[in-house]
């Protein structure tokens, strides 16, 4: 029904209208003026029937605004009749205009609830079916229902239509399974299945218009790489075809920052791009900007909130991650001191079943024949003595570690003569040992002296001889050399020719507990390099590790002669203090 037939009909006024306070819905507008849905959203569009509100569920239109309808409707038509427009142009849904263009066109329809996408799907198909072309729609099971029972409010015989090729309707799920492969649309399958689909359907009327909601299911699917590629083939599709498609996404689909990337993407695919009922409602431009400006500080305060969530959960991230380094720290401590402790259990049992057996051996040969022998008894003691030093040597390990510690571990430097003190050492284990000779060879004079703690020297060159004899189990010679490389510094360098130590534990010999060897070769705590180095770097020297070609291992303590100027008001101040 044209604008002059209802005002011809209906000659100014509707007596139909039973209170012009009563509500209807744009269905129900068009069953009370015997004009077609499309038509209201025709006048709708134009501004002859003001959106009265947007209610829980569809639109609503004033009883009181159907009255004045014809009125309106006349003096527009004088206005057409003197050269004059028929009215404002007002923003609703693309899919709400009966007139949009036949050519090939694709946008997308977003909608907060399923009762307006109806009314645009249906109004859309309608205005294709009315012209005598053909309507698609691919669609879930429940909006293909509630879209044709809105179609057949408009008087469509979608049984006839159906029968004649005009009107095809298409699960979505179903016909997305023909051409999905791996996850994603194939190109080759989707131009079969969908071409098929409109080369039919165009031999049954110029105007084909489709809607699909494939691409809404791929996107709450969670598969927005396959939503895009789906609507790209649409947009291939659409380069070799003549038709006009509409998709429709629910809007709360996009929720999230996760989603913004999507729905910039499926917006930069559609030629045009019609936003929520919320929006498309507002009947003129000042109601759209203020829509704007709120959406726009909406934006704003969103952005300023994520912002504060990123850096909160930057932070939340950084703590995570300290909390796990030290758990991880924490696991390893109790790993390493598990083994430590195994490890001195060992060490320590070890002399203490010695001592504890000679010991009980001369007890029992004492009480057996009331005398010792005197050569027995001095290999006793010896051994009783070795013994003992080796516990002494322990214990006082575990000491020096508990001052290192505690920053307690300090050297107490003296002017000290260096050839006698390594010539002793020298002695000292090469006594222990008839399977090694131990070569000194000294490159300096006897008289270089140098201020330092002869203790802890003591300490290093032990440290290093007992590696040297332990890591050569065949035996062998073990050299010992002292030279003075520059005027203010000299070396000791301890060389063995044993087992020397795997490339990939190289890096690790100076840390604490740690073992170089495992097997038949393990003994000590792993912390004779370890305290090793605390003390030469107490005394400002360095040790380092070599691991010549032909084997074993070279172990070089570079210390300075004397201390440097701020080492002794250090040495000065901790005198004066004890």
């Amino acid at each position: 029904m044209t604008s002059e037939t209802l005002v011809q009909q209906q000659g100014g006024a509707l007596p139909e209208v039973s209170s012009a306070e009563t509500y209807y819905t744009v269905t129900e507008a068009a069953e009370l003026l015997r004009v077609s849905r499309i038509t209201v959203w025709r006048w709708i569009r134009a501004g002859y029937l003001p959106v009265a509100r947007l209610g829980h569920r569809t639109t609503r239109i004033r009883g009181e605004d159907l009255q004045r309808l014809p009125v309106q409707l006349s003096a527009a038509i004088q206005r057409r009749s003197h050269g004059g427009r028929m009215g404002p142009s007002i923003a609703l849904p693309a899919a709400a205009d009966a007139d949009y263009a036949s050519a090939s066109e694709h946008f997308v329809q977003f909608y907060d609830n399923d009762a307006y996408l109806v009314e645009a799907v249906a109004t859309f198909i309608g205005a294709a079916l009315q012209a005598g072309g053909a309507g698609i729609v691919v669609a879930t099971p429940q909006h293909r229902e509630q879209i044709e029972a809105a179609l057949q409010g408009d008087r469509f015989d979608l049984a006839a239509l159906a029968s004649s090729g005009h009107y095809v309707a298409l699960d979505a799920a179903a016909t997305l399974d023909t051409f999905m492969r791996d996850g994603s649309p194939d190109g080759q399958r989707f131009e079969t299945v969908i071409g098929d689909i409109l080369t039919t359907a165009a031999r049954h009327g110029q105007q084909v218009r489709v809607y699909g909601e494939m691409v809404s299911l791929l996107a709450a699917a969670g598969n927005p790489a396959a939503t895009i590629r789906l609507e790209q083939l649409w947009n291939e599709l659409l380069r070799t075809r003549a038709f006009s498609l509409l998709c429709g996404y629910a809007m709360d689909q996009f929720g999230g920052e996760a989603m913004a990337e999507l729905l910039s993407g499926v917006c930069a695919e559609h030629s045009r791009v019609e936003p929520t009922e919320s929006y498309t409602v507002l009947l003129d431009d000042a109601a759209r900007l203020r829509a704007v400006a709120v959406l726009q500080q909406q934006a704003r305060s969103l952005q300023a909130e994520i912002v504060v969530r990123r850096q909160a959960e930057e932070r939340l991230r950084v703590a995570l991650e300290a909390e796990q380094q030290a758990r991880e720290q924490a696991e390893v401590a109790l790993h390493v001191r598990d083994e430590f402790l195994s490890m001195a259990s060992h060490e320590l049992r070890t002399p203490i079943s010695s001592l504890s057996a000679q010991a009980q051996l001369l007890l029992r040969r004492l009480k057996r024949e009331g005398t010792l022998e005197p050569d027995r008894v001095e290999r006793a003691m010896q051994l009783i003595t070795s013994q003992t030093d080796k516990i002494a040597r322990l214990v006082g390990q575990l000491l020096d570690v508990t001052r290192l510690d505690a920053g307690k571990l300090t050297v107490e430097r003296e002017p000290t003569p260096v050839v006698p003190l390594v010539e002793r050492m020298v002695q000292q284990a090469q006594d222990l040992t008839d399977r090694h000779l131990i070569d000194p060879q000294l490159e300096v004079a006897g008289s270089l002296e140098a201020c330092l703690d002869p203790l802890r020297l003591e300490q290093v060159l032990t440290n290093l001889l007992d590696n040297a004899v332990k890591y050569s189990p065949e035996g062998g010679t073990i050299e010992v050399v002292v030279v003075q490389p520059t005027k203010t510094c000299f070396e000791i360098a301890v060389r063995d020719h044993g087992l020397g130590v795997p490339v990939e534990r190289r890096d690790q010999i100076f840390d604490r507990f740690y073992q170089a060897h495992d097997g038949a070769q393990r003994g000590g705590m792993g912390l004779g390099l370890y305290i090793s180095r605390q003390i030469v770097e107490l005394h400002s020297g360095e040790i380092r590790a070599e691991f010549p070609p032909d084997g074993g291992t070279r172990m070089v303590v570079r210390l300075p002669l004397e201390p440097s100027a701020a080492q002794a008001e250090s040495g000065a101040a901790l005198a004066s203090s004890t």
